[in-house]
């Protein structure tokens, strides 16, 4: 049907949330409101805005697929014409493990870090897996000699030592799924503030993905179920529904089964601009209607959203719920939606904040080492990241962390940007 010219006010009376799902909808209305007065000066509050989703429509999705070369570059460890000595390695489980397994040894003196922040950094998920396998063949504990987890010795021979360098040794050695679980059940053990490590572990997410990060959660207090930990720590709201909705694995997919695209549904996209502006303009609610469109629907499906919403209402969409919603319902949705514009851009923008945050406040140190960590699994996407990086704020990313970091666990965030060769060549410099 032909799009309606002017924002679509005629059906706003009768307009309800298409969502295939009638009790899902129901159970996110009666979630006690998330009150506007209730503030949470997150991420994207204090960010920048995001360009328009219009300006953004053209680019080429191929894009991410081109990687910059391992040398020269100023993001591979030279500047001011400078070359550092720098050697390469290939990935060997065998002896990865031997070597670590070394430097782990013992109780009563201090770990070798230097070939945790040589190896780790480099290695993809399918490595770290083969890794932690090797890891539990060769080095056994007790009278039973059961095989141990490198995870779990890293953070026992770390945590004293240097946390922050545990914490991002940690993570990588959890690999890309259970790295995801932990951090979204890391947020409420202590600062309850640090919503954003719940936030960009979960929203966003394919179904697949949602099921890998809950089949990686353990936790025994919850019987490893991370929808149970979620129902447990959240405080009933619609943040905490949204966060449900979001481990139902029941969003909207964009490819069949066989990988193939499916058609955008046209008349719901119609249908959801209608619902989303009445949404950001009641004068009370609307966040149960955005919150069941954005968390529900596939990428292609917003894409489509985003792009009418800003030619028929003549706004950016993101902009308005975060207006409309200055807590941690605006927070996810920014999060999401931000994505769907332009992912590169949002990730980078990501690392700058919590580059700048983490310099301010030592806590947020963990908000940088958890996006470098999840950036750094995708090769391509990191690429592009640092691409987005350099074009906004005229700085190679490495150096930036490099400056924005210190000590140890800082070499170890400089190793997670360092461009990777196809033939997972990794290089380290200390």
């Amino acid at each position: 049907r032909d799009h309606s010219p002017l924002p679509p006010t005629g059906r706003m009376s009768s307009l309800s949330v298409n969502t295939g799902r009638h009790s899902a909808s129901l159970s996110l209305s009666s979630a006690p409101p998330s009150p506007l007065l209730e503030s949470y000066h997150g991420t994207y509050q204090s960010m920048s805005p995001m360009p328009s989703p219009l300006l953004l429509a053209q680019e080429s999705p191929r894009a991410s697929d081109f990687i910059e070369p391992l040398s020269p570059s100023l993001s591979d460890g030279e500047s001011n014409g400078e070359k550092k000595r720098r050697r390469a390695r290939f990935h060997d489980p065998v002896d990865d493990a031997a070597r670590l397994a070394k430097a782990l040894k013992g109780e009563h003196f201090p770990p070798d870090t230097e070939p945790l922040i040589e190896i780790l950094p480099g290695m993809t998920h399918e490595q770290i897996m083969e890794l932690r396998v090797e890891y539990k063949r060769l080095v056994k504990t007790g009278p039973e000699r059961k095989g141990v987890n490198i995870a779990k010795h890293i953070r026992a021979r770390l945590k004293d030592e240097d946390p922050t360098l545990m914490k991002a040794c940690y993570t990588v050695a959890l690999g890309k799924w259970e790295s995801e679980a932990y951090w979204a059940n890391f947020w409420y053990h202590g600062d309850k503030t640090r919503r954003e490590l719940l936030i960009e572990s979960l929203m966003g997410r394919t179904n697949s993905e949602i099921a890998q990060i809950k089949e990686a959660f353990s936790d025994k207090k919850y019987r490893d179920s991370l929808t149970l930990c979620m129902k447990t720590e959240l405080k009933e709201d619609k943040f905490k529904r949204a966060v449900l909705m979001v481990l139902e694995e029941k969003r909207m997919e964009d490819v069949d089964e066989y990988g193939r695209p499916i058609p955008v549904n046209r008349e719901l996209v119609q249908d959801d601009v209608e619902a989303l502006y009445k949404a950001v303009r009641s004068d009370r609610g609307g966040e149960t209607a955005m919150i069941q469109i954005v968390v529900s629907r596939g990428d292609n499906h917003l894409k489509e959203v985003l792009r009418l919403y800003e030619k028929v209402v003549g706004s950016n969409f993101a902009r308005d719920a975060l207006k409309k919603s200055g807590n941690l319902v605006g927070e996810l949705l920014a999060h999401i939606l931000n994505g769907i514009i332009n992912k590169p851009v949002r990730d980078a923008l990501l690392l700058h904040h919590a580059l700048t945050a983490s310099k301010k406040d030592h806590l947020r140190r963990e908000l940088l080492i958890s996006r470098l960590v999840r950036f750094h699994w995708d090769r391509h996407h990191m690429a592009a990241i640092k691409r987005a990086y350099r074009e906004r704020y005229g700085e190679e990313l490495s150096e930036a962390v490099k400056e924005g970091t210190s000590g140890e666990w800082g070499l170890f965030c400089e190793q997670l940007v360092v461009t990777r060769m196809p033939d997972d060549v990794k290089s380290f410099e200390k």
